[in-house]
């Protein structure tokens, strides 16, 4: 049977997740992998985006389907599973195909790898993909260059 529930999408860092705290690591003019993997690992220490987990909540409780398409590296993956896990209601089963990460080792710009990502969704899936929530100006601007309305929820010039 087809998948017919509404599909959202969202970012994490800096959408679901406030980063601040961890931004210096890459707010550099080249960051290194080593920079990229502090910045990864300080994760554990995000703080919840209260008003877009309530969002998000909602329209899981109004029949929707939640994916979360994340530029963090899979390296990190136990970490975010359980940060999703204690500040939102998701199940670590329902993570396993519901959360998408960067393969470790890839510094593909966000924009561009979730433009692949996107790419690479079913036509189902893609039909039915309402709107995506993202902070990032450049992700932003792909997502609606795509046709997808895109809800930004904070400033992203970075």
């Amino acid at each position: 049977m087809r998948n017919s529930k509404p599909l959202y999408i969202f970012d994490l860092d800096g959408t679901l997740a406030i980063i601040d705290h961890r931004r210096h690591w890459v707010e550099k003019v080249r960051p290194s992998a080593n920079d990229w993997r502090s910045f990864h690992q300080d994760c554990v220490f995000d703080k919840p985006n209260q008003n877009v987990i309530r969002t998000m909540e909602a329209l899981r409780a109004n029949g929707a389907e939640i994916w979360i398409f994340s530029g963090r590296s899979n390296e990190v993956r136990n970490e975010t599973e359980q940060w999703l896990i204690e500040n939102t209601r998701f199940e670590r089963e329902e993570l396993h195909t519901a959360l998408t990460m960067r393969d470790q080792g890839d510094f593909t710009e966000d924009d561009n790898l979730k433009a692949k990502w996107l790419s690479g969704m079913l036509e189902v899936d893609r039909n039915r993909l309402v709107a995506v929530f993202d902070d990032r100006d450049r992700v932003v601007q792909m997502w609606r260059e795509a046709g997808i309305s895109c809800f930004q929820v904070a400033q992203g010039k970075f």
